[in-house]
């Protein structure tokens, strides 16, 4: 009955972030669009599949990233508490500001691996929209999305951050996120070399090889200023976007299974799909393995304090009650049980 309540609540939940997106990136596209005429809602299978990344697949990666985080403090600490930062000791706000940091540096090197070699097969799910619009955000392969945003949770969780800070980000996060994928031409002028815009990152979903392997930073484009990979051509604006596969599946379940396909027939590309499918059931039960391990071992960790706690409480109960006891034969009238009296 509480897992009914939580998966109840958390599409209420979505459903009003969703009609508010709606609303608000509607309007908006209408005024400042882009890319005129392209809306999300003209693609009926695409706004399909896109409901379903939005409203089924966060319910299951919930489980896998509790799963992660179990595993983690239990092999990487012992089952003790997170503290390598003092950063639970740090005002919200400031924890706040070094999550956005610090997951950004390292969502922009995952990122960049997912545009690499067999990665790129699971990152394709999120680039096969060719009408580009904020309902994309969520559009990620479940192993794409685990090994990038749940890691990088899971990662501040474990260097000691408090998890209120993530929740205080969350639905910054997603507005942010839903922004940069809204068919808006917004650049921020000058801004747009430190905060991700909507053109900054179109430019990464367009086919063409000059912005497809570029802007790859998910909040701060001073990365991609850094690293060599910032792309924003004055007078131009991305027009035609996708991940160059002209067959790439439409629906959920084509796009869940296409990593662990191959159409190619060389021995390469077969060897290639071997591995992602080896590779990803090992991963699998090793994260269902060892993360069905830390949860029990926390359980277990959890109880042992309870038990523990309680004879504590009964031993000091007795002590008092003896102490009581002596009292009273020492002194029947300085007893505080007769004072009461």
């Amino acid at each position: 009955m509480d897992g009914m309540a939580w998966i109840g609540q958390f599409w209420l939940t979505t459903l009003t972030w969703l009609i508010g997106l709606a609303a608000a990136f509607g309007l908006l596209a209408r005024l400042m669009p882009c890319n005129p005429g392209m809306y999300w809602w003209k693609y009926r299978r695409g706004a399909i599949t896109d409901a379903v990344y939005w409203l089924v697949v966060p319910l299951v990666l919930r489980v896998l990233s509790t799963l992660m985080l179990a595993a983690g403090i239990v092999f990487l600490r012992g089952g003790q508490r997170p503290h390598w930062l003092p950063a639970q000791g740090w005002p919200l706000w400031q924890q706040c500001m070094a999550i956005l940091l610090l997951q950004d540096v390292l969502l922009y090197w995952i990122h960049r691996l997912f545009h690499r070699d067999g990665a790129w097969r699971f990152h394709a799910v999120h680039h096969s929209a060719t009408v580009l619009d904020w309902t994309s955000t969520a559009r990620f392969h479940p192993v794409n999305h685990l090994l990038a945003f749940s890691l990088a949770d899971v990662v501040v969780l474990l260097l000691g951050f408090g998890p209120e800070a993530l929740v205080v980000l969350a639905p910054f996060n997603l507005l942010y996120s839903a922004m940069v994928h809204a068919n808006l031409n917004w650049t921020f002028g000058p801004l747009r070399f430190l905060f991700a815009s909507p053109v900054f990152h179109r430019w990464h979903h367009t086919m063409r090889e000059e912005g497809i392997d570029k802007n790859f930073a998910a909040t701060f484009p001073i990365l991609d200023v850094v690293f060599g990979t910032f792309h924003m051509p004055r007078g131009r604006l991305p027009d035609e976007f996708g991940n160059g596969e002209a067959d790439f599946p439409e629906g959920f379940w084509g796009q869940f299974l296409h990593p662990f396909r191959s159409d190619d027939v060389s021995p390469q590309a077969r060897r290639r799909t071997r591995v992602i499918r080896v590779a990803s059931i090992l991963g699998l039960a090793g994260l269902l393995c060892g993360g069905t391990y830390g949860t029990l071992r926390l359980a277990e960790q959890d109880r042992q304090q309870t038990d523990a706690a309680q004879q504590h409480r009964h031993e000091q109960r007795a002590r008092h009650a003896s102490e009581l006891s002596q009292a009273a034969k020492a002194s029947p009238l300085e007893s505080p049980v007769f004072c009461k009296k």
